[in-house]
């Protein structure tokens, strides 16, 4: 089986998405599936990259690209169309005329897009991943084009039961249509001992954000609760982003504020280990949140929003799901402060938690969609 993966995002970007996708690829290499993505230049990191790579049944080919512009289209569609389109759609039917692939799969509405209209034409099965939940109008342009792409598609799989819902109601029919699920390399994403230390965390109780730096996760609140909260609690942020400026800005008017920029994957199990709780306060309807299992497979709880997805992600044995607000987020931080006992029952269940739900089996459901 040869594989095209297509998407907009990729390593060495850096996020929950472009993370999946490496787990995705090397666990079909794993199941003697042939990939050849097809992406773009890191678009929103400044990381080093490569043109070409290849390794064993993997090959992976970045489109070099005009980068920093994905941002500042955000919230206007029609631009960020225009930018983010051309090198994919001209480049799609190159690979295919080269390259012996049986299925595209598209991640996201954009790559959708290209892998819909190019896989009509050459006659490819296309499947499309949504990594998000989009929102979608009741009516308008964007509607009809996301009607257009999900319902060409041959198969529509979705990160959570909600987003499933939502792409039903564009009228996708059932039998075209699945959720899937991420998974957690556990030999990577593991407890380590003395991270504490290693940090220079010990004897400080930290509560711990990574992710981008951008309003949607909750940062706007999260920085005005960490000004009130008691001054005993620190709270240390990890990734980039829009934010920067005023993140770095505070943390020298506020001594229990520690801003460490990006880290690599490898370098996250550390953080999370030395961590006492993990916060994932998005304000908007979260897709998933990857960092979610990334922290219980390392045995801290989280405290999550309980907004989109991130409900279908954890439950209430190894963290807490609150409506997010300055008040809100100050409030649970502190019970959990003062509440050590509370937070180890927690920790404890994390474990059987994730080999429960987050085993690298789930890639199973995606192989399906392929046939």
């Amino acid at each position: 089986m040869n594989i095209l993966l297509l998407s907009v995002h990729f390593a060495p970007n850096v996020g929950g998405v472009e993370t999946h996708l490496l787990d995705l690829i090397k666990a079909l290499g794993k199941r003697n599936i042939n990939v050849f993505v097809l992406t773009y230049r890191p678009l929103v990191s400044k990381n080093r990259w490569k043109i070409y790579e290849r390794e064993k049944k993997i090959v992976i080919f970045r489109l070099p690209w005009i980068p920093g512009l994905f941002y500042k289209l955000s919230g206007r569609p029609i631009l960020q169309f225009l930018y983010l389109v051309p090198g994919l759609f001209f480049s799609l039917p190159f690979v295919l005329l080269f390259k012996g692939v049986n299925t595209i799969h598209a991640h996201g509405l954009i790559s959708g897009f290209v892998a819909v209209f190019w896989g009509k034409i050459f006659r490819k099965r296309v499947v499309i991943s949504t990594h998000s939940l989009y929102e979608f109008p009741k009516g308008g342009l964007y509607r009809r084009f996301s009607i257009w792409v999900f319902q060409n598609a041959d198969h529509v799989s979705t990160l959570s039961r909600q987003a499933l819902r939502e792409v039903r109601n564009l009228g996708v029919k059932k039998r075209n249509s699945s959720n899937f699920t991420y998974w957690i390399n556990l030999k990577t994403f593991r407890p380590i001992k003395n991270a504490k230390s290693e940090v220079g965390w010990r004897n400080k109780f930290i509560v711990l954000f990574v992710g981008r730096l951008v309003s949607e996760k909750g940062i706007p609140e999260l920085l005005e609760a960490v000004t009130k909260w008691n001054k005993n609690i620190t709270l240390a942020i990890i990734g980039s982003g829009p934010y920067e400026k005023q993140i770095k800005k505070l943390e020298t008017e506020i001594n229990n504020l520690q801003f460490f920029g990006k880290k690599n994957q490898d370098k996250l199990p550390k953080y999370y280990s030395a961590a006492d709780l993990v916060i994932v306060p998005s304000t908007h309807e979260e897709g998933f949140g990857r960092v979610i299992i990334e922290s219980l497979a390392c045995s801290t709880p989280v405290v999550g929003s309980n907004r989109g997805a991130i409900p279908e992600a954890m439950n209430e044995t190894v963290g807490e799901l609150i409506d997010v607000n300055p008040k809100n987020i100050i409030e649970i931080v502190e019970t959990y402060y003062v509440d050590p006992r509370r937070l180890q029952k927690l920790s404890n269940n994390t474990k059987n938690f994730v080999r429960k739900y987050y085993s690298e089996n789930n890639v199973g459901k995606i192989v399906k969609t392929y046939q």
